[in-house]
């Protein structure tokens, strides 16, 4: 059985400076992408392996992939950082049985429709009504970037969205 370490929303997955301080500071050996479009990008997938340093293992599923891993050993061995591209995408794996208790929002890019809540962090009415839902059912949701800076917690983000997404 897989030792859950954290779990991250950023829509850039795997990138330099962050991802190589998360994983120092959480110890993983493991990071698991859980995304059903690079999920079917064999091309795209090897790019994320290899942007991964070289003592982490990368794994790619799909929902429906993670959660048949889960159900069969949950997800196999080692010390995971689950990786997920947006707040639908970990929002459909929890609904579809993933056990994940926390939830760290560590970015989500500007585009129509988004509002800056914390540091270049933005939600949407989706993203929002999807994290309000979560919380309620129990999970720990915050916002943070990097370690050494600080974090927000989702119903302080969300109290500010609501604010200024007049």
């Amino acid at each position: 059985m897989a030792d859950i370490q954290m779990v991250r929303v950023d829509f850039r997955l795997i990138h330099g400076q962050v991802i190589t301080k998360w994983i120092r500071q959480t110890s993983a050996n493991r990071i698991v992408i859980i995304n059903d479009v690079l999920a079917a990008d064999d091309f795209m997938k090897n790019i994320y392996v290899m942007a991964a340093p070289p003592s982490v293992d990368v794994d790619v599923f799909s929902v429906d992939t993670a959660i048949d891993s889960w159900n069969k050993d949950q997800l196999g061995s080692g010390k995971l950082f689950i990786l997920f591209k947006d707040v639908e995408t970990v929002y459909r794996s929890i609904k579809k049985g993933l056990p994940i208790k926390d939830i760290q929002i560590g970015g989500l890019g500007a585009g129509p429709g988004r509002v800056t809540v914390f540091g270049p962090i933005t939600l949407n009415e989706e993203d929002s009504s999807m994290l309000k839902e979560l919380d309620e059912d129990g999970c720990n949701i915050y916002l943070h970037q990097v370690p050494d800076e600080p974090k927000m917690e989702i119903k302080k983000a969300l109290e500010k969205f609501q604010s200024l997404k007049k």
